[in-house]
C-alpha cells in the first residue's frame, strides 16, 4: 500500500493594528504609567516626611539629652546665672527666659563655672566647660538643611511662696525640619516643642 504524503502550508493571516485599537492601547499604558507615577511620587514624599520626622525626633532628643545631664550634675546650692543680655521675648513682648546661663561645678573643694548659650542666627548650642578656659567649648546642637533649632531659652523656677528657685531650671525649646519634608508649617509634624525642667545636684 503506498502512502500518500501530503504537505500543507500553514497559512497565518497577519493585519495591523486598527487605529482605534492602538489608542486604546496608548490609553491604557498612559493610565498605568500615570498610576505608576503617582505611587512612586506618594512614596517618596512619604519616604522624605519620615525622615525629616525621624532626624527632628533625633536632634531634639540629643539636645535635651545634653541638656538635662549637665544641668543636673550642677551645684544646687550655687544655682544658675542668667545672662541678663541674653533675654528672650515672645511677639506680644511677653519674657520667655534667657539664651545664655552659666552654671557651677564643685570641683575639688571649688567652684568651676560653666555656661550654655545658644546663637539663635546659626542655632547652636554651645557649651563651655570653664568660662575661665574659653576655648575650649563643644557644639551640642547646630543648624542643617534638615533640622533648625529656631528657639531655645532657660528660666527659674517658683517655690511655694513664689519666690525665685535658681536651682530648678525651666528649658524651652522648639526645632523644625527647615521645610525638608515640604509640608505645611503650620501644622508640621516635624516641628516639635519641649518644656522641661530639671533640678540641679544637691551638694550638702
Amino acid at each position: 500500500m503506498r502512502t500518500r504524503s501530503t504537505k500543507s502550508g500553514a497559512r497565518f493571516s497577519r493585519r495591523a493594528f486598527t487605529l482605534a485599537e492602538l489608542m486604546v492601547a496608548m490609553s491604557v499604558g498612559l493610565v498605568l504609567a500615570g498610576t505608576a507615577m503617582v505611587l512612586l511620587l506618594i512614596s517618596a514624599t512619604e519616604q522624605r516626611n519620615g525622615f525629616a520626622d525621624a532626624s527632628v525626633e533625633e536632634r531634639a532628643y540629643i539636645l535635651e539629652d545634653k541638656i538635662t545631664t549637665c544641668v543636673r550634675s550642677a551645684s544646687c546650692n550655687q544655682g544658675f546665672t542668667p545672662n541678663y543680655g541674653s533675654g528672650l521675648y515672645d511677639g506680644n513682648g511677653n519674657f520667655m527666659g534667657y539664651q545664655t546661663i552659666s552654671l557651677s561645678y564643685l570641683t575639688n573643694g571649688a567652684y568651676i563655672m560653666a555656661s550654655i548659650s545658644y546663637n539663635s542666627t546659626t542655632g547652636q548650642v554651645i557649651y563651655t566647660p570653664n568660662v575661665t578656659a574659653p576655648s575650649t567649648q563643644f557644639i551640642w546642637m547646630s543648624n542643617t538643611p534638615s533640622a533648625v533649632l529656631t528657639e531655645l531659652c532657660f528660666n527659674t523656677s517658683l517655690n511655694m511662696d513664689t519666690s525665685q528657685n535658681n536651682s530648678l531650671v525651666n528649658v524651652i525649646f522648639q526645632m523644625n525640619d527647615n521645610g525638608f519634608s515640604q509640608q505645611n508649617p503650620s501644622d508640621n509634624p516635624a516641628s516639635i516643642y519641649r518644656n522641661f525642667s530639671v533640678q540641679m545636684r544637691n551638694d550638702n
